[in-house]
């Protein structure tokens, strides 16, 4: 399994939009040159943010997008299901019967594979779920000051 490269640009869109002032936006434009992504591909990340309940969307002149969530209720999994979609991550072709042929195949009820990846599904979210952005960014403040990117977000605001 590999996570699109929207996942990890979404963490980064919300990191920065918790950087912004209360009642302030920023514009999808400000945040793709910041972080050096395609502005067109930015702009179906956030849409998918939007629609997920993660990002707010001012429309207008001064209009922009801001947190709709403190980053403390926002996990990697909310981030995973908004980017990748919900539903089963690993799908099971079901090929165990086609595996032990005609005459096994018609006993066959359970499968090991399929088996091992609901239990790898499971502790995938269970991980995902226990991480949140909150965390992250108490990460990143422990290693690196964010003096530089608050004064982009006051210029860019």
């Amino acid at each position: 399994m590999k996570l699109s490269s929207g996942w990890e640009q979404s963490v980064y869109v919300l990191l920065i939009l918790s950087q912004l002032p209360k009642n302030k936006t920023m514009n999808s434009q400000s945040l793709s040159e910041r972080l050096g992504t395609s502005h067109s591909y930015l702009k179906k990340i956030i849409k998918l943010l939007v629609n997920e309940g993660l990002i707010l969307s001012t429309p207008g002149k001064y209009g922009g997008f801001s947190l709709a969530r403190s980053l403390e209720d926002i996990t990697f999994y909310d981030i995973f299901t908004a980017i990748e979609g919900r539903g089963k991550i690993f799908a099971s072709q079901r090929l165990l019967k086609k595996f032990l042929g005609d005459k096994e195949g018609k006993k066959a009820k359970q499968c090991a594979v399929t088996d091992s990846l609901d239990i790898i599904e499971k502790t995938l979210v269970s991980t995902l779920s226990a991480i949140t952005l909150s965390d992250v960014l108490t990460q990143i403040k422990s290693n690196y000051s964010l003096e530089e990117l608050n004064k982009w977000v006051e210029k860019n605001v």
